[in-house]
């Protein structure tokens, strides 16, 4: 791991609320899918829960980015238990979005361009 003193003074500073909000979007996730009755396999719910905390990091990174500059962490920390509990499906409509922003990816055939 990289000592934190040689990492860029920005990212040292957002390093803490973005393992936080890893923490905070697999516990949401953990926690949605232990409460579902009967049980999936172990190897299954630790996947969605890394998953659901990799997709609440990556959201909230992007807000970090995209918001005003004084952006409160309690928003940030409340788009990541969002974003937990929605699981890493949020990742898929998040790049969609930011692709066809970019102009990366056509429009499917016989689908809505503005969808």
């Amino acid at each position: 791991m990289p000592d934190p003193s040689s990492l860029p003074p920005a990212l040292s500073a957002l390093a803490p609320l973005l393992l936080l909000a890893f923490v905070a979007g697999s516990f949401t996730q953990l926690t949605r899918v232990l409460s579902r009755p009967g049980r999936q396999p172990l190897r299954r719910t630790a996947a969605q829960a890394l998953a659901a905390g990799v997709a609440a990091l990556t959201v909230t990174a992007l807000l970090s980015a995209a918001l005003p500059a004084p952006v409160a962490p309690a928003l940030l920390l409340a788009a990541a238990c969002v974003t937990g509990w929605s699981g890493p499906a949020v990742l898929v409509r998040l790049s969609v979005l930011i692709e066809r922003q970019l102009g990366l990816r056509p429009p499917l055939p016989g689908r809505d361009p503005e969808r």
